[in-house]
């Protein structure tokens, strides 16, 4: 890799994990959520070179785990998950807990089949803690992380 890309890239990366603990930052995490989310890759950088989507992946899985950790003392009145997309740009992590607005909790991954392997996330995922499920639609597949049960 390019010098100079190199240098570019990670400034990049720097800024999006920036970015994201800015957002749980000014999260009040006593307050409900109604599948509240944040994207690793705003710009869709990932999508561009290999090496660019696997940081994309470790550093949805990195926030996931931020998520899990500003919210583990309300127990299992949230739910934190981790999407992950071929489009990189539409990656995400969620925060859901019961909420006013009458979303469904604790969200149910209706379609996701869980224990998936063979894919992307299998080198960057600890699977003694986290499960990779994935949901088929018609336009792509979906890679969904979430704490083992």
């Amino acid at each position: 890799m390019d010098r100079r890309y190199e240098k570019r890239i990670n400034r990049y990366w720097e800024k999006m994990e920036a970015r994201c603990r800015e957002a749980f930052d000014r999260l009040d995490t006593n307050e409900w959520f109604d599948l509240w989310h944040t994207h690793p890759d705003w710009d869709g950088k990932g999508n561009s070179r290999p090496e660019n989507r696997r940081r994309c992946d470790e550093l949805t899985y990195e926030m996931l785990k931020v998520a899990e950790s500003i919210t583990e003392h309300r127990g299992c009145e949230v739910q934190c998950f981790a999407l992950v997309k071929e489009d990189t740009m539409d990656s995400s992590i969620y925060i859901h807990s019961e909420n006013p607005n009458g979303s469904e909790f604790p969200f149910q991954y209706e379609g996701v089949v869980w224990g998936h392997s063979g894919s992307r996330l299998d080198q960057i995922v600890d699977l003694a803690v986290h499960e990779i499920g994935l949901f088929k639609s018609e336009s792509e597949n979906t890679l969904f992380i979430r704490k083992n049960a």
